[in-house]
């Protein structure tokens, strides 16, 4: 039989996809070292966004968030992801992209998948040589998007081009739940006849109700490294189960190299946390061709209820979607992921939280208009657009300025201090001082230690979704007890 190895996603793209980033550092330690146990490839733990929301909102460092769960993963790499720049809705200078780099390899983050928002060489040649020089391994997404540009030729070009940089490892990444199994079809053996026999990794979601499918496809045509979640963040946003892909591995003779059996602890913990904390648990989705038209990724969708319901305009997130699609053909088309997608949705929002389009814009899509983030991408905006937005009074103060680009020495000047670490330095650039300080302040989080539970009828629980298991036996002075299963 042919392995099936996996990339567990349930700490970082899970709850992002579904839990609008608010998993804290004590939920996911009880089951750390199960996961760890497991036999995963590697452990998704954070993305760039993290540290803003660990901070601001969570109150809590996410330098120590990754610590912790280093200890509980000796055996696991853990895995971070991030853009063309960390702080990913940020131009960053070349040093300071060094300085996370270096500060994320110290703290114990082993690999990092990277991701150039337009697929270009230039920059993923940059994410390796940083990546590589603190000895971490690396993986490159090829990500995918609708677009009369994005051809089977471009990836193929893509795909040559990111294996002559050398990575670890390559991924066709699908942010937006835009693959289908047809286009699965066609673009799995092109990925994999350039990549130079370097491994390649299969990624999606399941906003369509089509990326177990697509996932399914992918392996039957020869990926055999997929990204997937534990329930309940599973699903719906998220990634395809963990379980569903291995039960339909397994007809096709593939063989998943996990425990799954210890998988279901996981489950029983975030599902008693859903419970608990009031939190959604992913869904099979029902088939939605909007999303072919807006093309938002999942971690976007419940981003976007989140702060709408804060404004009282829940009822608007149909519209929101609906103005995403518009803008992003106003921005010509931009491959919608971070920090992309955030710039296309943000503005949407805008739009229709204001009344008028274009009436506010943001500030990244004014540098976007500026060519802060390219000249192509400036140059494939709708011109009456891009007219409009050099129009207004930012764009006219910055139009004859350019990104800043500090030097170390001055990021430190600018936003350290005496005894301010590197840790707390970066802390500081993507939020601030006040902010960094607060959370220092912040009271400990509530602990979820004893979610699991060893009561009796959760131990046989646990040992009936065990097959191997034919009798449980029960066992103190004076009593006996054996429970056996039916037929066995």
């Amino acid at each position: 039989m042919t392995d099936l190895r996996f990339v567990d996603t349930t700490l970082r793209d899970g709850p992002q996809s579904l839990w609008s980033m608010e998993m804290r550092t004590n939920m996911m330690l009880p089951v750390a070292g199960i996961l760890d146990d497991a036999g995963f490839d590697a452990i998704e733990i954070m993305a760039s966004p993290d540290f803003k929301k660990c901070v601001r909102d969570l109150k809590e460092d996410p330098w120590e968030r990754i610590r912790l769960v280093v200890k509980e993963t000796p055996k696991t790499p853990l895995r971070f992801i991030r853009g063309r720049y960390n702080n990913a809705f940020q131009i960053e200078s070349d040093e300071l992209v060094d300085l996370w780099t270096e500060r994320l390899a110290a703290n114990g983050i082993r690999q990092m998948r990277v991701s150039d928002s337009s697929n270009t060489a230039t920059g993923w040649e940059k994410q390796i040589k940083s990546v590589h020089k603190y000895g971490m391994e690396i993986e490159i997404n090829l990500i995918y998007s609708l677009s009369p540009k994005h051809t089977d030729e471009y990836y193929a070009q893509k795909t040559r081009e990111a294996a002559a940089l050398k990575p670890d490892a390559l991924c066709l990444k699908d942010p937006g739940a835009l693959i289908t199994p047809e286009r699965v079809r066609t673009l799995v053996p092109i990925v994999l006849a350039n990549a130079g026999g370097i491994p390649v990794e299969f990624h999606t979601h399941c906003l369509t109700g089509l990326g177990a499918l697509c996932t399914f496809e992918a392996i039957r045509l020869g990926i055999r490294c997929v990204n997937t979640a534990i329930p309940p963040l599973a699903e719906g946003a998220s990634n395809p189960s963990t379980f569903n892909v291995c039960d339909n591995a397994r007809v096709i003779g593939m063989k998943p190299v996990i425990d799954e059996e210890s998988l279901h602890r996981v489950e029983a913990h975030f599902m008693a946390i859903a419970q608990a904390e009031g939190r959604p648990v992913g869904q099979v989705a029902s088939y939605d061709h909007s999303q072919y038209l807006h093309q938002v990724p999942g971690g976007m969708i419940s981003n976007f209820r989140f702060h709408l319901s804060k404004l009282g305009m829940t009822e608007s997130l149909q519209a929101v979607l609906e103005e995403t699609a518009q803008v992003r053909a106003d921005l010509g088309y931009p491959i919608m992921v971070t920090p992309y997608s955030q710039f296309v949705g943000t503005q949407a929002a805008l739009n229709v939280v204001s009344g008028e389009r274009y009436k506010v814009v943001s500030e990244e899509v004014i540098h976007y208009a500026l060519g802060w983030w390219g000249e192509e991408e400036r140059a494939s905006m709708d011109p009456n657009v891009l007219d409009r937005i050099l129009q207004t009074p930012r764009a006219q103060e910055l139009k004859n300025t350019s990104p800043p680009n500090y030097s170390r020495q001055e990021l430190r000047k600018r936003f350290g201090g005496p005894g301010v670490s590197d840790d707390d330095l970066l802390l500081r650039i993507v939020t601030d001082a006040d902010s960094v300080s607060a959370m220092r302040n912040a009271p400990p989080g509530k602990r979820y230690d004893d979610l699991l539970g060893n009561s009796l009828a959760e131990v046989i629980g646990r040992l009936d979704k065990a097959t191997s298991s034919h009798f449980v036996q029960i066992e103190k002075p004076g009593f006996r007890m054996t429970l056996e299963r039916a037929g066995g």
